[in-house]
């Protein structure tokens, strides 16, 4: 009786472990959720507990730039969009001005 076989151990077989490891395609989500089986309990909440306040700091990052690029946009134009048009103004009358006065000068000189 050297080949005795545990035919309770062969009823115990899965349908999966008949199939060869090379044939089972298996998703990232299923590897990853058997993760779960190879970690303790406390490293798994550590890492929830990280990713969690992680994703707190980031949310709040996210929020206060956002926010901060509102202010300083909005404050830069309420502030010079004034001395812009102002500017402009400036311009336009020193080039009339001198329009003017290119007119009223060389009017007098004659042509060649």
């Amino acid at each position: 009786a050297l080949f005795v076989m545990d035919f309770a151990a062969i009823e115990d077989v899965d349908d999966l472990d008949l199939i060869p490891d090379e044939d089972l395609e298996e998703t990232y989500l299923e590897r990853f959720a058997g993760l779960k089986e190879m970690f303790p309990r406390p490293v798994l909440n550590a890492g929830s507990a990280a990713a969690g306040t992680s994703k707190s700091a980031t949310l709040w990052v996210y929020h206060f730039a956002r926010a901060a690029v509102w202010i300083t946009v909005t404050s830069a134009i309420i502030l010079a969009l004034p001395l812009s048009v102002e500017i402009t103004q400036i311009q336009v009358a020193n080039e009339m001005k001198n329009m003017r006065k290119d007119t009223l000068f060389n009017s007098n000189q004659p042509r060649i």
